[in-house]
């Protein structure tokens, strides 16, 4: 879902190898073994569905364990759903969500339209399938107000959380400042993690 909605999703044709997905350092260094061959892709085939990745049984992935997916030793007739604070602080701090927030970002700020409203009822499409509320609007324009302001004043790199390197300038719609992409990576991090997106 987080994939689909930042325009990441990378479906060339329903086969292909399965992908080693990104896991903390402490999953593969406290192993029986360190797996050698646990090649994290870098091109677009990083963002393939889970149903191409690859699991090791002795080593679930954390990120998988947390958003409920079944264990990999027996087959499973249905899924099991929950909603806990784990399952949050999975989505707003994974590399693979930190890189779906920019990506949905980037494409709100080229396709949404070129006000804030606009960018807005645009994203919450995307991230929630319905139009957003009045109180809804404003309250992202206000989250959107205090993250420019604090870049503003200096305590947010903005190329830092647009790119994830503090030196690295992103490449930015015509008229949009690296200020303004870094307020909607943020402001995508948390449409991303709303209960509406994640479970509903």
């Amino acid at each position: 879902m987080a994939l689909s909605a930042a325009g990441l999703l990378y479906t060339p044709a329903d086969t292909g190898p399965s992908v080693f997905p990104p896991v903390p350092a402490s999953v593969l260094d406290y192993n029986f073994f360190r797996p050698d061959y646990w090649k994290v892709p870098t091109g677009p085939d990083r963002y393939r569905r889970s149903l191409y990745m690859f699991r090791k049984r002795s080593t679930p992935d954390p990120l998988l364990t947390t958003l409920d997916a079944p264990n990999g030793d027996f087959a499973c007739a249905r899924r099991v759903r929950s909603n806990t604070p784990l399952a949050a602080l999975v989505a707003l701090n994974e590399p693979i969500f930190v890189e779906a927030a920019r990506g949905l970002a980037l494409r709100v700020l080229r396709e949404g339209g070129m006000t804030d409203e606009a960018r807005i009822e645009y994203a919450f499409r995307l991230t929630t399938g319905r139009k957003p509320t009045k109180d809804d609007t404003a309250d992202v324009l206000e989250l959107l107000k205090s993250q420019k302001a604090k870049i503003g004043d200096g305590w947010l790199n903005p190329r830092e959380i647009a790119t994830g390197d503090p030196a690295k300038l992103p490449e930015l719609p015509k008229g949009v400042t690296p200020t303004e992409a870094a307020a909607w990576v943020l402001a995508a991090r948390v449409l991303l993690n709303l209960d509406e997106t994640m479970t509903k």
